[in-house]
């Protein structure tokens, strides 16, 4: 059987955790090598809220509109995260998306024999095995409890992801999103051009009929628009977070994908 598994974006090589690996925890507050590279990270739904107050939370496509993901943009330009500190750990005064917390582990899709498998499996990124990590399970097969935290905080972001997955449909079917694009000058001759962003446009959110906004309400979609909508004046923050970090090269300018 031919087996083949998509890591999620950021991750280089993972495999499915089996019960005799020992891994290589990071420790409090360490932030992984792979998010200094990336401005924009998929968040769950629960997340939008406490996302909103320190990034800007956008619907970005990776199909050309025919799906969308909610992501936290972390950078003004592609290869830039300002949210990282001088020792290389995330502002601690900002909140930590849970796609970090959750390294080196995750839920990875599968393909076998070719076939998108419709359930996911848990892996871990290779480089964080280890046989001096610590042991997930003991010699019976049981899960320890540091496996019982991780496994249950997965879960939870998996179903989260899914929520946010058809909370970005409800918005799209509802035809509520538009592109946008950001741009800004400032002193030191900096020109900021993004594109690729969509939002919620305010001028269809108030046309929606009773009877569609009342299910919005129900389904605290409604908090996730109005969070997003707020969360757009931190592209002024953004901005201002570039004038006390390093500047990297972009390796795809003007794009959010």
């Amino acid at each position: 059987m031919n087996m083949k598994i998509v890591p999620p974006v950021g991750y280089s090589s993972v495999s499915p955790l089996l019960k005799t690996q020992r891994v290589a925890l990071p420790g409090q507050g360490v932030t992984p090598a792979f998010v200094q590279s990336m401005h924009v990270l998929p968040i769950g739904f629960s997340e939008i809220v406490p996302a909103s107050r320190d990034y800007p939370v956008a619907f970005i496509s990776a199909d050309k509109g025919n799906s969308f993901a909610v992501m936290a943009i972390l950078g003004l330009q592609s290869g830039q995260n300002l949210f990282l500190m001088e020792d290389g750990r995330w502002d601690r005064r900002t909140y930590l998306p849970a796609y970090v917390r959750r390294y080196p582990f995750c839920m990875a899709t599968v393909t076998r024999d070719g076939e998108l498998q419709k359930d996911r499996i848990f892996c871990v990124e290779d480089s964080a095995l280890d046989a001096e990590g610590e042991a997930l399970f003991d010699d019976s097969g049981n899960s320890m409890p540091a496996w019982s935290h991780i496994e249950s905080f997965l879960l939870e972001f998996e179903r989260d992801l899914l929520r946010a997955e058809a909370f970005c449909r409800q918005v799209k079917d509802l035809e509520l999103l538009e592109p946008v694009s950001v741009t800004a000058e400032v002193g030191d001759g900096f020109k900021l051009h993004l594109e690729g962003i969509h939002r919620v446009r305010r001028e269809s959110l108030s046309r929606l009929p009773e009877g569609t906004l009342r299910p919005l309400f129900e389904s605290q979609s409604a908090e996730g628009i109005f969070a997003h909508l707020f969360s757009l004046t931190n592209f002024k923050r953004l901005l201002g977070r570039r004038s006390i970090f390093p500047t990297p090269e972009p390796t795809a300018p003007g794009k959010l994908n």
